[in-house]
């Protein structure tokens, strides 16, 4: 099952896409298991393409697309036409000088959440994968 949405920079419009996503994911049981992990990521990357990329411009758009196999797993991409940034300047949130920060905490809870994180077109785009679990018997 694939999915690909265009949606306008606002928390209503996440809310009803990660609600799509999760649907898609319970009925194919690609992400078996891990539906909380799945949410979490999405909407910390939805959030951070909203607050970052598209500056809280409603009019702006953030492209969401889904790819579920119940053999495979997950794959969900993120990406928002604001300015580029370079994930990897990111202050990691578990040195001591950044535990009583505001912010900064969205990329590592995402990395946690899912197998893999990977960013391209200058941090815009967030490729987010998650495991098929094989039940054993």
């Amino acid at each position: 099952m694939r999915f690909w949405q265009a949606i306008p920079s606002t928390i209503p419009a996440v809310n009803r896409v990660v609600a799509r996503v999760l649907r898609v994911a319970r009925a194919m049981e690609c992400a078996k298991g891990h539906l909380d992990k799945v949410e979490i990521a999405l909407r910390e990357a939805l959030n951070n393409a909203i607050v970052h990329g598209s500056r809280g411009d409603p009019k702006k758009k953030v492209a969401v697309c889904c790819l579920c196999a119940e053999d495979k797993g997950m794959l969900l991409v993120v990406e928002n036409f604001g300015p580029a940034f370079d994930p990897t300047k990111i202050p990691d949130p578990t040195k001591a000088e950044n535990v009583f920060s505001l912010h900064g905490r969205g990329i590592f809870l995402m990395r946690q959440m899912m197998d893999e994180v990977a960013y391209r077109k200058g941090g815009r785009k967030v490729i987010m994968k998650k495991a098929a679990r094989r039940q054993l018997a």
